[in-house]
């Protein structure tokens, strides 16, 4: 029996991405949190965010499987002046995307204990958009997740 409560393919995919993805010539690591454990004050100038987006679903309670959707935010600091740091995003992006491709310019899944993750082919990206208020621009990657044979469901 599948329990609820045990669904997190945000955490399961934050820890994976953690200490992954560097910025900088000092190959700093970039931060990844998961849904609503980020911080409001004391931001590193770059780091990622692992959201639900939308509902989860299966195919009933008495079958160990879920699936939905992600969005993988990229928040970048942005110059003094208020313009993007655009080759600072496209690096951050960029080693994303290794992550998630195979060879022949391919895509291919990442899996954890757990929980399998994709591209969302219909629509994976959200250009970078700067906000102003918040200092931040964002760029955001959507996501495709369903638990995996050794999902824990206990």
């Amino acid at each position: 029996m599948i329990h609820p409560s045990h669904i997190s393919p945000d955490k399961a995919l934050a820890l994976y991405l953690d200490g992954l993805i560097t910025v900088g010539e000092d190959a700093t690591p970039v931060k990844v949190y998961s849904n609503w454990e980020r911080p409001t004050n004391e931001l590193p100038a770059d780091f990622i965010t692992v959201y639900i987006n939308g509902d989860i679903g299966g195919v009933g309670m008495n079958t160990d499987y879920a699936n939905g959707y992600l969005m993988i935010s990229l928040y970048c600091k942005m110059n003094d002046d208020g313009s993007v740091k655009t080759n600072r995003v496209q690096k951050i992006l960029q080693q994303l995307d290794e992550l998630f491709m195979a060879a022949q310019d391919r895509y291919k899944p990442v899996i954890t204990e757990g929980y399998f993750y994709e591209y969302d082919a219909q629509r994976f990206i959200t250009p970078t958009t700067p906000n102003q208020t918040s200092g931040y621009s964002i760029t955001t990657l959507n996501m495709r997740w369903h638990t995996t044979n050794d999902f824990v469901t206990t």
